[in-house]
C-alpha cells in the first residue's frame, strides 16, 4: 500500500475549493500560490488527473488511490456531486 501523500491531498482540497468555497472552483492559481511555481503545476496536473479518474464511488476511488487522504476524496466527491446538480 502506498503511503498517504499529504501535499497531494492538500492540493486537491485547495484546487476544488472544498471547505472554503460555496461551489467547486478548480482553481489552478490557488494551488500554485500555496505550493509555489515549482511544485504547484505538477500538483495541479495530478489534481486534474485524479478528478478525471473519479467515477462517483468514493470507496472504489480510495482503493485505486490509497495515496490520497480522506479530505481529497471528500473534496472530489463534493465537486462531482455538485456537477450533477
Amino acid at each position: 500500500m502506498k503511503a498517504t501523500e499529504p501535499r497531494l491531498t492538500r492540493a486537491v482540497v485547495e484546487w476544488t475549493g472544498w471547505g472554503t468555497a460555496p461551489v467547486p472552483v478548480r482553481d489552478d492559481a490557488r494551488v500554485i500560490a500555496r505550493f509555489g511555481a515549482t511544485a504547484g503545476p505538477a500538483l495541479v496536473k495530478a489534481a486534474r488527473r485524479l478528478e478525471a479518474d473519479y467515477t462517483g464511488c468514493s470507496a472504489e476511488f480510495r482503493t485505486r488511490h490509497p495515496e490520497l487522504g480522506v479530505d481529497a476524496v471528500e473534496a472530489l466527491a463534493w465537486a462531482n456531486a455538485h456537477d450533477t446538480l
